[in-house]
């Protein structure tokens, strides 16, 4: 019988080994062609909505952003640097393409007409930044002209400029469109206006409102605490999170590299003094501002009341030439010159001397961090620290999202490390590099992201629906005061007998924090809203509940609106139309059907 079942049934079986062998191939020749694709001389890093993003293009605008990071800080980065700066490029490029995959989905062309009349009007504007077109400081529009007219020109330069123009102008027209529709009516523009100019100086009174209610009397139903849970699911959400051991290697100066600091600082201006050299050439040769340090040091010209006031008492005593002690500062020990004296301004110089980790203190770390590094990586952190006398943390926490943990400053690299499902438990880490020192992490346990249960959030729930209810309860009470605070010969005396406190309060803007009301509450509002001269209440102010008197308002003056309204339209709209395309561009990347596949590339091994 069951042969017979068997034999009934072979073609079936055999059609569904075929589909199965058949599937199995199409599955290989996927994986392998991923593969291919993956680990080739040009990789794909990323698919964003089915497009393949090659490593090249990825390559590239990292060493850029790498690159001029580099510049700006003027030394090597850490880490932690690395680490946001390769968050932000990838960013930038995924948002990038998303554009171009736009521009092209909605068939935006720039013609050559456009081209050739962007040349003549509107430069580049690394172009109208560099010295040779500029005159007195600033873009000479007749030197650009020229520089086209030049036969000399190089052909490859006037491509890369045809270039920028293909990929700026497409751009430049679809952020026109998007932000076509905007456009600012005189009541919206009189609202803004208003806001930034109209004031309000008030008296008033204020309690807590846990003292005009007892908890005992306010119950938080089971049912509408489940409610309040299921509507703010996102307000819930549990971050990914690592128990780790930390030890960390400190490379904050100490006072000895304090005190050698300052020692350099003074030999220097002993050298100086001594005519053994220039303060340009001290400061070409010493200083640390690389801003500076070519120009001799020069700051500019301040008038006294323009300096910090350290800076400025240890200029005010000095001579042109003469040479200041050196001054600490957060930025390390700097000496000062003044170079000319006019009137009641001086123009000042100076030479950075930064407070660094001495070479020795440096070399020493470097020494203990090997040793504890080849221990960590056989027998664990633990061992490693037990046997060097090193302090190794053992219940560190580190959460999904948040750079900083205490003790080791922001080490996000180390915490995406930590919380990332394919770092095995137990194992000790590399030494990760932040702005405070070296840090090495061994994770002990993981929780994946997900959503905090019902139960062990419920005290936050009850408590914050129990702080509505008190806030309800509270201003109902309040408000059977009403008459006694208007009869009272003062909103001093009204508070004294109410027990109560009394304060003042502006004059301040709409949009401004109001010690005692609060930003943007209903007591802000009511300042703004209640009739001048009487007291107006109860309102909320947040944290407490008040009663207000509007002492005096300042209203926005409606000619100087006229004279201004244009300006202010203008404005109001360009911001609008920036608005509408950030969040035109945050849509698109919420949306986006995104593959980051970079993790393959590091670790090709896994594939």
């Amino acid at each position: 019988m069951f042969m017979r079942s068997i034999r009934a049934n072979t073609k079936w079986v055999m059609v569904v080994m075929a589909v199965a062998f058949v599937g199995w191939l199409v599955l290989d020749w996927v994986r392998q062609k991923d593969q291919a694709a993956t680990l080739g001389v040009n990789p794909v890093v990323a698919t964003v909505n089915g497009q393949d993003i090659r490593n090249t293009r990825w390559s590239e605008a990292y060493s850029f952003a790498i690159d001029r990071a580099r510049a700006v800080s003027g030394r090597s980065l850490n880490d932690e640097e690395v680490r946001q700066i390769e968050s932000e490029a990838w960013e930038a490029m995924l948002q990038d393409i998303l554009v171009e995959q736009e521009i092209e989905r909605l068939g935006i062309e720039v013609t050559e007409t456009e081209i050739r009349q962007a040349f003549r009007t509107n430069p580049p504007p690394d172009l109208m930044r560099h010295p040779a077109f500029q005159t007195n400081g600033s873009f000479d529009y007749s030197k650009y002209q020229d520089f086209f007219r030049d036969p000399s020109v190089d052909e490859q330069l006037l491509l890369q400029i045809e270039t920028y123009y293909r990929q700026t102008l497409p751009r430049t027209r679809l952020a026109q469109q998007i932000a076509g529709g905007t456009a600012m009516s005189d009541g919206e523009v009189w609202q803004a206006f208003r806001d930034q100019n109209e004031s309000a100086t008030v008296s008033y009174i204020s309690v807590s409102p846990d003292a005009l209610t007892l908890d005992s009397e306010i119950e938080v139903r089971e049912a509408d605490a489940r409610q309040y849970y299921r509507q703010n699911q996102d307000l819930f959400v549990r971050p990914a999170t690592a128990v780790a051991r930390l030890s960390s290697f400190s490379t904050t100066p100490t006072a000895t590299d304090t005190a050698a600091t300052e020692a350099l600082a003074d030999s220097v201006r002993t050298a100086i003094e001594a005519g053994e050299l220039t303060f340009d050439e001290a400061a070409a040769e010493f200083s640390a501002d690389s801003l500076t340090a070519t120009s001799g040091g020069l700051l500019g010209r301040f008038a006294g009341d323009q300096l910090v006031e350290s800076i400025a008492e240890a200029v005010s005593d000095l001579d042109v030439g003469d040479i200041s002690s050196p001054l600490q500062t957060p930025a390390g020990y700097r000496i000062f010159t003044v170079t000319d004296r006019v009137q009641d301004t001086l123009a000042v110089a100076h030479i950075l001397f930064p407070i660094m980790l001495s070479e020795a203190g440096e070399d020493e770390i470097f020494r203990t961090m090997d040793e504890f590094e080849g221990i960590a990586l056989n027998r664990g952190l633990t061992e490693a620290g037990n046997d060097l006398g090193v302090p190794v943390r053992s219940d560190v926490t580190l959460t999904d999202g948040f750079d900083f943990v205490p003790g080791a400053g922001s080490l996000g690299v180390g915490v995406d490390w930590a919380v990332d499902p394919l770092t095995p438990l137990e194992e000790a880490s590399e030494f990760f590099e932040n702005g405070s020192g070296y840090h090495m992490l061994e994770v002990v346990s993981r929780t994946e992201e997900g959503t905090f249960p019902f139960e062990d959030v419920r005290p936050q729930i009850e408590e914050t629906l129990r702080a509505r209810m008190r806030t309800e309860e509270a201003l109902a009470i309040a408000a059977g005061s009403l008459d006694e605070v208007r009869a009272a010969p003062s909103l001093a005396a009204a508070a004294e007998s109410l027990g109560w406190t009394y304060g003042q309060a502006g004059p301040f803007l709409r949009g401004q924090f109001v010690q005692g009301l609060g930003r943007g509450t209903e007591a802000v509002g009511a300042a703004f809203g209640a009739s001048p001269g009487t007291v107006q209440g109860p309102y909320d102010a947040g944290d407490a509940i008040v009663f207000l008197r509007v002492d005096e308002r300042t209203e926005a003056d409606i000619a100087r609106f006229q004279v201004m309204r244009g300006q202010l339209r203008a404005q109001m709209e360009s911001q609008m139309s920036q608005m509408s395309v950030d969040r035109w561009v945050q849509a698109l990347r919420d949306e986006a059907e995104i593959v980051d596949l970079r993790d393959r590339l590091r670790a090709p091994e896994q594939v």
